[in-house]
């Protein structure tokens, strides 16, 4: 029995250790303004139990009743190539969001950006994810 419980601990931490890599199915990251851009914000993505995540972007000190749109991408830093998530546009306040599920897992998700305009306009904030 002595020498049982030293071996179950050991297998128990070697166990919980290797299940923390990979285990994300949550992430929050703020939307760092593109040069003098002022927009600010943050992103939520959720990894979705059977596939695909879901993205939601909060952006802040856009110009109101502006169009904006976000995408994402695999790259870390907002460059292409890009998917498109949704258009939206800014409030009274300057606030916008937009949501949306992708087909892509969470750890497939390097960035998620917001972009002037309908189409694929100037970066004005990036979210690093990984």
């Amino acid at each position: 029995m002595k020498k049982t419980i030293p071996w179950l601990s050991l297998l128990l931490v070697i166990l919980g250790a290797s299940a923390v890599p990979g285990a994300e199915h949550h992430v929050k990251a703020d939307l760092v303004p593109n040069g003098d851009s002022g927009v600010s914000g943050f992103v939520q993505l959720t990894q979705m139990p059977h596939g695909g995540t879901n993205v939601h972007v909060i952006a802040k000190g856009l110009h109101p009743g502006t169009v904006y749109s976000s995408f994402y991408y695999e790259s870390s830093n907002c460059t292409e190539p890009a998917d498109p998530l949704g258009t939206f546009t800014a409030n009274p306040g300057g606030v916008g969001q937009v949501h949306g599920k992708i087909d892509d897992d969470l750890d497939e998700v390097g960035s998620v950006s917001v972009r002037l305009g309908p189409g694929y306009g100037d970066l004005q904030a990036c979210a690093k994810i990984h």
